[in-house]
């Protein structure tokens, strides 16, 4: 009898044992749920400072490159009656714009926000050579992300809001 009392209490013992390691395991979880989401959110700040930076970095280079400046300025007229120099000089600015665009949705920033693409594909749609590039280029850039019918079809609004007709495939 005194042997089943032993191993009873030995029995008790080790699951109070186990059960404490279980609600500490359990804790560190939690704690490394909360590091996680910590360098989640560090990473998207991030995201979003680099993202800016490279933004204006391109923006401000239409007011600091002569030769963009000068194409910028051209950007209501026609695309194919420009200067060669000038086209070279606005496709790779679009280019430049389409294919960061492209790596933001495909990182997910700020969760897709419409609003957010909206807003910067607008200041790409905001004139005739803008459109006229998205139309014959654009376009075909925001095919390359793998989830690309949703920036496309933002796109597509964007132009039809500005153009007064949808954009013709």
């Amino acid at each position: 009898m005194d042997t089943e009392i032993v191993v009873s209490v030995a029995q008790i013992m080790t699951a109070a044992a186990t059960l404490i390691v279980a609600v500490f395991l359990a804790g560190q979880l939690v704690l490394q749920r909360k590091v996680l989401t910590r360098a989640h959110n560090d990473a998207e700040i991030e995201l979003s400072l680099s993202s800016n930076a490279f933004w204006k970095d391109i923006s401000v280079l239409k007011v600091l490159s002569e030769p963009l400046r000068k194409a910028y300025l051209k950007r209501d007229q026609d695309f194919h009656s420009l200067s060669k120099e000038d086209t070279d000089v606005l496709t790779e600015y679009y280019e430049q714009m389409y294919s960061f665009l492209n790596m933001e949705w495909r990182l997910g920033r700020l969760d897709r926000n419409p609003v957010y693409y909206s807003l910067r594909i607008n200041q790409l749609l905001d004139s005739n050579v803008g459109r006229q590039y998205y139309e014959e280029r654009g376009r075909i850039i925001l095919s390359a992300t793998e989830d690309y019918v949703g920036l496309r079809s933002l796109a597509d609004s964007v132009y039809e809001n500005h153009a007064g007709a949808p954009v013709l495939v």
